[in-house]
């Protein structure tokens, strides 16, 4: 699009050039987003069949660590359960069999060993079990409310660990020849304008939008600091 001098000065346009003095060199300069890393993405599932009776984990966004206390629930199966156990263990001499089809059943709905130990030495039944996470990241998705009933493998939380991410470019098919996997990407983000970040390709996209003629491209991010996130622009070169 041309306009001459005095047409600019009437249309009071002004223009800026995009990208540096190096993406114009090797014609490469790339637009796009972070993203979550799909690889990094778990589903936190209650393993026995009951009513939550507490949360520990309130809200999206929130951290949660793996191993970190995040329901309570009440099961009438463990009830169940630990009555055959405490039985089992009286008899325990006489048929360790049993004994230890009793415990591999706690087991099995990932109750632990020292849960197990405390309703042996307690000789106590208890009412309700605390659920512990499997996994660490940030809550994107809480599925339950105190008081709601779940089926066994039911989905508490979806989280997503953010100490890795996606960075991924469009990248127009006549600038496919340019790139390659392995390749450094220097980018950078309105978040932090003055910084510059350096990651490598690790996949590009064997097919071609028909629509935008684009191809996704994507590094891999280290996020450990936590200083980037999700759906922030990214400029690369």
């Amino acid at each position: 699009f041309q306009m001459t001098e005095e047409a600019k000065k009437m249309a009071q346009v002004q223009t800026i050039i995009i990208g540096d003095s190096a993406g114009r060199q090797n014609g490469l300069a790339l637009s796009g987003k972070i993203e979550t890393d799909e690889t990094n993405a778990a589903s936190i599932v209650s393993h026995i069949p009951g009513r939550i009776e507490k949360l520990y984990v309130r809200f999206t966004g929130e951290k949660i660590y793996r191993g970190q206390k995040i329901a309570a629930i009440y099961s009438p199966n463990l009830i169940t359960a630990q009555k055959e156990l405490l039985e089992a263990y009286k008899m325990k001499d006489v048929n360790p069999q049993l004994y230890e089809a009793s415990l591999n059943k706690l087991r099995y709905w990932k109750i632990k060993e020292s849960q197990i130990d405390n309703i042996i030495e307690t000789q106590k039944i208890k009412e309700s079990f605390d659920i512990f996470a499997d996994h660490s990241g940030v809550v994107l998705k809480k599925n339950v409310n105190v008081g709601d009933h779940l089926t066994e493998g039911e989905v508490l939380f979806t989280i997503q660990n953010l100490n890795q991410l996606w960075g991924v470019f469009e990248v127009y098919e006549r600038d496919l020849q340019k790139i390659e996997k392995g390749q450094k990407i220097t980018y950078t983000t309105p978040a932090f304008p003055s910084e510059k970040f350096k990651s490598k390709i690790e996949f590009i996209d064997p097919v071609i939008d028909p629509q935008t003629r684009t191809a996704e491209v994507r590094i891999a991010i280290n996020n450990s600091q936590q200083k980037l996130k999700p759906e922030m622009f990214i400029e690369g070169q």
